[in-house]
């Protein structure tokens, strides 16, 4: 499934890169075998692929770069006018509003707030919500699809498929995040973050070369390449892993940078997580 090759960066190094498949949305909508065979593959080893939306929905491209020029605007304003998003009336373990770390700045969009039409949103990014909204509808249905036809592949049924942790009726935290994290003057300088992802599903959107994937058969991480347009990087996280009895894989991964110089860099995370009540049954 993964194999390895080495492309030379700008500085005339080798930068191994992982070779992750790409997985075609439509086709797993409409039910393609060889397509969900693929899916399936991927997500017990290595538990990443990319997503192409391209054929399901050519909206994702634009949403996509309208979120990261309203990223942009929302990031570089000043640090008093941020931090007035700051959620106080949530668990530290919540990432809901602004929240930011020595590495990173961000600001996630709640899932059951948006459906309920209750988000709480700052003039700025209020002024982009039925677009904010448009596109995280389009995450939730890939990830819903994505869930549909791995319960298809383990035979699953009724309230034992992966789609009944997830439902839209109930609250979670589920939701979708900007992600300020900009590269630094020195790449050794950078703090490790290795970690895998507490939900279910994470779909990812970014635009320059900074996410590493461990492999363990290597022993060795790898960067991730850039998602062609209109595709996103999908990793399995862990309760989807101890959903489905360990069969699925929920890879180690870590932020990076592939050489020295400190520039922008955004990210658009959809996190797909249990429902609470799931989670608590």
């Amino acid at each position: 499934m993964t194999t390895i090759h080495q492309v030379p960066n700008e500085a005339g190094a080798n930068l191994n890169m992982a070779h992750l498949v790409t997985v075609d949305l439509a086709r797993i909508v409409t039910g393609d075998s060889q397509e969900r065979q693929k899916l399936y593959d991927a997500a017990t080893r290595p538990g990443a692929f990319f997503l192409d939306f391209k054929q399901s929905s050519e909206a994702i491209l634009d949403a996509s770069q309208q979120l990261y020029a309203l990223s942009d605007r929302y990031f570089q304003r000043p640090l008093t006018e941020k931090l007035k998003d700051f959620r106080e009336d949530q668990p530290a373990s919540s990432d809901r509003g602004y929240k930011s770390s020595d590495c990173d700045e961000t600001f996630e969009f709640a899932d059951d707030e948006l459906f309920r039409g209750d988000l709480r949103l700052p003039s700025i990014l209020q002024d982009e919500s039925d677009r904010v909204r448009q596109f995280n509808k389009l995450c939730h249905a890939a990830a819903m699809s994505i869930l549909s036809s791995l319960s298809d592949s383990l035979g699953l049924e009724g309230d034992g498929r992966f789609e009944a942790y997830h439902q839209t009726t109930d609250s979670s935290d589920t939701g979708l995040k900007l992600i300020y994290e900009p590269s630094i003057d020195k790449a050794t300088d950078v703090v490790e973050n290795k970690h895998t992802d507490s939900g279910s599903l994470t779909l990812l959107f970014y635009e320059q070369l900074g996410l590493h994937v461990y492999l363990p058969e290597q022993d060795r991480w790898d960067f991730a390449a850039v998602p062609k347009p209109g595709c996103a990087l999908v990793t399995v996280a862990d309760s989807l892993r101890r959903l489905s009895d360990l069969k699925f894989h929920s890879p180690l991964h870590r932020v990076t940078q592939p050489r020295d110089g400190a520039v922008k860099r955004y990210f658009l995370s959809y996190f797909l997580r249990p429902s609470h009540t799931a989670k608590a049954a």
